[in-house]
This record gives C-alpha cells, sequence and structure tokens, in this order.
C-alpha cells in the first residue's frame, strides 16, 4: 500500500503508455510482502522537458529513474557520473540518485542480455554470433558480448555502413569482426557458422507479425536465436527456429533484467524475475483477450 513512506523508481519515455514495466515490477515489489514500500510509475516527457523531469525527480527524493527511447543518449549531460557500462556504451537507461546528491548513470541492457541468455542456458564465450541490425540495441550488446570473450561477432545490416562503424568498434576490444549487407546470400553464409543469431531489428514486432528478417530454411538447429522483440512474445523467427530444432530465447528476459538491475542499484533490493515474467504473461493474456 502506498504511504508516506513509499518509495519511488519511475521510468520516463516518449511515447510511455506501451510501457510493462510499472506493471511488472510492481507486482514484483508486492511479492516481497510487508517489507516492501516501492513502486514504480511510468512519466511521458518531451524532449524539451528532460532535464526539469530529472532534476525535479531528485529533488521529490525518487531513488532513481528508468530511461527508454528518445531520452538514453540525451540523460548522459545530465548525469554526475558515469558507470563504466555507461561509458562504454555511451547510452544510459538507468539514473541512479545517490544519497550523496550525485546523479550515476548506467547502462544495463547488455547486463540484462546476458542474464536472459543465461536463464536459458545459451553461452556466448567462445562463440560465434551474428546480429542483425544497425541500430543503438546492436551496438549496445555487440559492444556488451565484446567484453563476454566471444570468439567473432558478425554484423547484417540493410545499411552496411552503420554495421561497419560498430564491428570497427568491435575490434578495437580484441574481438575478431566483420560487417556485411542484410541479404539473403550472406545470411545463408553467416547461419551455416553461426552458434548464436541476434535479431534487434524490427522486423516481425506487432502489427507485421507475419514478418522474418530470416527465411526458416536458413536456421541451423545448432545455432540459437535470441530476438530481442517481445510483442509478439513468439515472432515468425522464434517460432521457426523453434519448429526447426534450435533453441529460441525471447525479448521479454532482457525487459526483466533491466527492472532486476535498477532494483538492485537504486533500492538495494532483489526481485523476482518469476514473478515479473508471470505478471507480463498476463498482460499479454489479457491484450489478445480485449482484442477478440
Amino acid at each position: 500500500m502506498i504511504s508516506a513512506h513509499t518509495q519511488t523508481l519511475a521510468i520516463l519515455g516518449d511515447p510511455i503508455e506501451h510501457s510493462l514495466t510499472p506493471r511488472i515490477q510492481n507486482a514484483a515489489w508486492r511479492a516481497l510482502g510487508e517489507d516492501s514500500h516501492f513502486v514504480n510509475v511510468a512519466f511521458r516527457v518531451s524532449p524539451s522537458q528532460l532535464a526539469t523531469a530529472v532534476f525535479g525527480a531528485r529533488a521529490l527524493g525518487f531513488l532513481g529513474l528508468m530511461v527508454t527511447i528518445p531520452h538514453k543518449e540525451a540523460v548522459l549531460s545530465l548525469c554526475d557520473e558515469l558507470h563504466s557500462s555507461a561509458q562504454l556504451l555511451g547510452a544510459a537507461n538507468l539514473l541512479h540518485f545517490r544519497d550523496d546528491g550525485k546523479i550515476v548513470g548506467h547502462s544495463s541492457d547488455g547486463w540484462a542480455m546476458l542474464q536472459s541468455l543465461r536463464e536459458e542456458n545459451v553461452e556466448v564465450t567462445g562463440r560465434n554470433i551474428t546480429i542483425l541490425g544497425g541500430g543503438g540495441a546492436a551496438r549496445s550488446l555487440a559492444l556488451t558480448l565484446a567484453g563476454a570473450n566471444v570468439k567473432s561477432l558478425t554484423i547484417l545490416n540493410r545499411t552496411i555502413e552503420r554495421a561497419q562503424t560498430i564491428a570497427a568498434e568491435v575490434e578495437k576490444h580484441g574481438v575478431a569482426a566483420r560487417a556485411a549487407a542484410l541479404e539473403r546470400e550472406t545470411l545463408a553464409q553467416v547461419c551455416e557458422n553461426a552458434d548464436l543469431l541476434i535479431n534487434t531489428t524490427s522486423v516481425g514486432m506487432t502489427p507485421d507479425v507475419a514478418a522474418t528478417p530470416v527465411s526458416q530454411h536458413l536456421l541451423n538447429p545448432n545455432c540459437a536465436v535470441y530476438d530481442i522483440v517481445y510483442n509478439p512474445l513468439e515472432t515468425r523467427l522464434l517460432r521457426e527456429a523453434r519448429a526447426s530444432g534450435a533453441r529460441g530465447v525471447d525479448g521479454l528476459g532482457m525487459l526483466i533484467y533491466t527492472n532486476v538491475y535498477a532494483a538492485r542499484v537504486c533500492a538495494n533490493r532483489e526481485i523476482s524475475a518469476q514473478v515479473m515474467r508471470a505478471e507480463a504473461m498476463r498482460a499479454f493474456g489479457e491484450r489478445i483477450k480485449n482484442k477478440g
């Protein structure tokens, strides 16, 4: 129950109405029982009001702010310090308001990815990994994987220049990397040799659920497939990967573990990934029922 003792951890974005974070995180806080005096709320904040919102939240005694599109890079200039994760990736998805009044920026997307993969027993160390896409998510995951002792990284993107930029950054960390155009011929080559295929594109996301970035006949049963999309939870890519005998990992785990990270850093509490997944599944079920 919210009281004068309740402490707040919020999420900012524009738009933000679609976010599952308040629902799943608050379910996890409730699961802690009487010892929990925390709440997560969402605020739609335009870029022009970002600084006002961040400093206002600090003044109001918030524990911190989770940050999503389009603010992940813009918040860096509002931080007093940057955690090594934010320094590496040049973006932050969490602002921790420390007791000394300083704002510390963190990036948990890469950590959340690794936790999600470990949960599904997908190993990255010493593996050949292919990433589809050349945007911010692709860069974030590529640089995280470069620090996780992977064997090689291949970046495929329709605009090859963006893939080349990411590959060059990866190579600075001592990991073999190459870039190529996201085309059928290239996919056929890399899918045959990859141990893990990661889709960071929006192909297959609602409402375009019939689309897939990779034809089923190209999927390798020995290559795990990770799709960061979680709406729908099982994309066509994941469905066809599983039908081909490959291990498929959905994008919900990445969302869940960014919440675990935020609670750990800002509230010094461990919240349940299992509780959050169950609550997310209930939310998805309600959406399907309402559409029906």
